[in-house]
């Protein structure tokens, strides 16, 4: 139940950015999309991991998953957010 509703926010929001690029004339490449999708990923999996491995009694594992894999899509997700805000 909740990844259905995790999807549902997520393919809301997806609609609402795509939309507020169509009307703000933004053109945006495909590597920034890419780059969002990548992000959007490693973020879904590192929540899917933490809250795994908390329920195995495994929290090092847990963090190490947020520090390894979150990182990483907060950085891409930021690039991603930079390359259309200066667009």
């Amino acid at each position: 139940m909740w990844w259905f509703l995790y999807g549902l926010i997520l393919g809301a929001g997806a609609m609402r950015l795509a939309t507020w690029v169509q009307e703000n004339n933004i053109s945006v490449g495909w590597y920034v999309w890419l780059m969002a999708a990548i992000s959007l990923l490693l973020g879904t999996l590192t929540v899917q991991h933490f809250f795994a491995s908390y329920k195995e009694l495994e929290p090092r594992a847990a963090w190490m998953g947020v520090l390894v894999m979150g990182l990483p899509a907060l950085i891409l997700a930021g690039v991603a957010l930079f390359l259309i805000c200066s667009s």
